[in-house]
């Protein structure tokens, strides 16, 4: 496996380092940086100074211990270094940006590609932990024992509840790459308590009791699957299972916590039929907050006046 850094998080990253972004490098070093670099500017061939300009980046940035801090990360995860031909750090333009892809090309070769700021590096302010858990993303992606598949078999033309689907995978993920981490004794980047508040609040309208189970199976299994991941969000018996809709839970439909639900009255006949055109597994015992139940009572109403 190749490691490569793009050359906008390398040139950002040494340039913030020889600001005041970076503490403790020596004012000599840092005159020599700026007094070499100035001299580049010389070269006349555009060609020839774009290239100049990042070898001299590139050099800086090993000197600066900012590629030592990668690779070290990159090491504790060896089957990157087996399944990937590829591994590219990038510069990410903000926080939501930052994150790890997955890419496959004709050949069958894999590029692992990771996302960061290059403020987040130069500080090293939790950096390390960042990359371990974006890394653990790659790992199981790459790893036929967790099986990865990029898309995720959600029933139903929603888009709404395809994202819905995928934000829960998301989550899931999560907990159990921070529950193995931890378990191994490495940092990460949320507690225990911190995965816990997000998946009881993710998953409401689960009893407090199938909660903590698939919780803790998730925290503390160490070989998980990306089917068993994807079956907890996408079969709707598991997902959306519930004896009643409780006040401030997720509606099955929309996915917004709700306080104000349907009544059953509301849930006549024609809404359910245009419900179950979209949902054709939602029962009515799951519930529909009355958002929804209104907005499909409408939309049949105006099809049955078009026909």
């Amino acid at each position: 496996m190749q490691l490569r850094y793009d050359e906008d998080l390398v040139e950002a990253a040494v340039l913030l380092s020889a600001s005041a972004a970076r503490q403790g490098l020596p004012a000599l070093q840092i005159a020599r940086f700026h007094r070499q670099r100035e001299k580049l500017y010389s070269i006349l061939d555009p060609d020839e100074r774009n290239s100049a300009f990042f070898q001299f980046h590139l050099d800086w940035f090993c000197e600066w211990g900012l590629a030592k801090l990668l690779i070290e990360s990159v090491r504790e995860f060896a089957l990157l270094q087996t399944y990937l031909s590829f591994l590219v750090i990038r510069k990410s333009r903000s926080k939501g940006e930052e994150g790890t892809e997955l890419y496959v090309n004709e050949a069958g070769e894999r590029t692992g590609v990771v996302a960061l700021r290059p403020e987040f590096l130069v500080t090293k302010m939790n950096v390390g932990t960042f990359l371990r858990h974006e890394l653990m993303h790659l790992q199981d992606m790459v790893d036929p024992a967790f099986g990865y598949v990029p898309e995720l078999p959600v029933s139903g033309p929603s888009l709404n509840q395809s994202r819905l689907a995928r934000e829960r995978y998301r989550l899931l993920w999560d907990v159990s790459i921070d529950g193995r981490l931890t378990l191994s004794g490495r940092t990460t980047i949320a507690t225990k308590e911190q995965r816990w508040t997000e998946f009881s609040n993710a998953f409401a309208f689960w009893t407090e009791g199938r909660q903590k189970e698939v919780f803790e199976s998730l925290w503390t299994n160490p070989s998980p699957s990306h089917e068993r991941l994807a079956e907890l969000v996408t079969d709707p018996r598991q997902l959306q299972a519930t004896t009643r809709p409780g006040p401030g839970a997720p509606c099955p439909l929309c996915g917004f916590p709700t306080f104000v639900w349907a009544t059953p009255a509301s849930l006549a006949e024609p809404t359910l039929s245009a419900i179950h055109s979209e949902f054709p597994q939602w029962t009515p015992e799951q519930g529909a907050c009355a958002r929804c139940s209104s907005i499909y009572r409408v939309n049949r109403t105006q099809v049955a006046a078009v026909l």
